[in-house]
């Protein structure tokens, strides 16, 4: 059951008020700095969102290879990227998508600007094998 009551008799609504402006203006206050260890961790996680990417190394692996790094310049920065990647995808165009998507990520997310992205591909892994 519904009743309509007039807008006159509805009760009224309480609006908080605004905070006050900062004394100090937006461009004075402050700036947001992104660490190295914050880009490589948004790089590594980018990079796993690629189709074709099996894993990305995190740590040094076996035979030296690096792990997934960056470096940040002021707003720049670099990144360096370890792969396993799956069989039989086309290198190239996994290594050109992981390029454009982890730039993308890093400056969607941290405003920086990727100036490139080095990729290691350490191995092509096969698909499981499916039991009949």
């Amino acid at each position: 059951m519904t009743t309509d009551t007039p807008a006159s008799q509805a009760s009224a609504v309480l609006v908080p008020g605004q905070r006050p402006a900062p004394a100090v203006p937006p461009e004075r206050r402050g700036r947001t700095e992104v660490t190295d260890r914050v880009a490589a961790k948004i790089a590594r996680h980018a990079a796993r969102e690629v189709a074709g990417v099996r894993e990305v190394i995190e740590r040094g692996g076996l035979r030296g290879t690096r792990p997934a790094n960056a470096t940040v310049h002021g707003d720049t920065v670099e990144i360096a990227l370890a792969v396993s990647v799956a069989y039989p995808m086309p290198l190239r165009a996994v290594a050109a998508a992981i390029r454009s998507h982890v730039a993308s990520r890093i400056t969607t997310l941290t405003g920086l600007q990727v100036s490139h992205v080095d990729i290691t591909m350490t191995e092509l892994t096969a698909p499981p094998e499916v039991s009949p």
